[in-house]
């Protein structure tokens, strides 16, 4: 399996857990949701990404005060919302 393929794998092991399983993003530090992302965005899965960090945002009710990690957020909250593109 080469490093396209491992993400791919990844990114539908994160799409499935997103559907089913709230604990499994609200047991992830930011530090560990970010560099999630950041993986799954490297591999051109950026969709997947954004919606984990949404889905973070959404379990952690403070993030909005956590003004080091708050661009950050916006960020990803911004491409969760943004119309599909090649990443799905």
């Amino acid at each position: 399996m080469n490093l396209e393929q491992t993400v791919d794998h990844l990114a539908d092991i994160v799409e499935g857990l997103l559907h089913g399983s709230e604990e499994f993003v609200c047991s992830l530090q930011f530090a560990e949701a970010e560099a999630l992302a950041e993986v799954l965005d490297a591999g051109h899965r950026t969709r997947t990404a954004a919606r984990l960090m949404h889905r973070w945002a959404l379990t952690e009710p403070d993030w909005d005060e956590d003004v080091e990690h708050l661009e950050t957020l916006q960020h990803w909250l911004m491409l969760s919302v943004a119309p599909v593109g090649a990443d799905a």
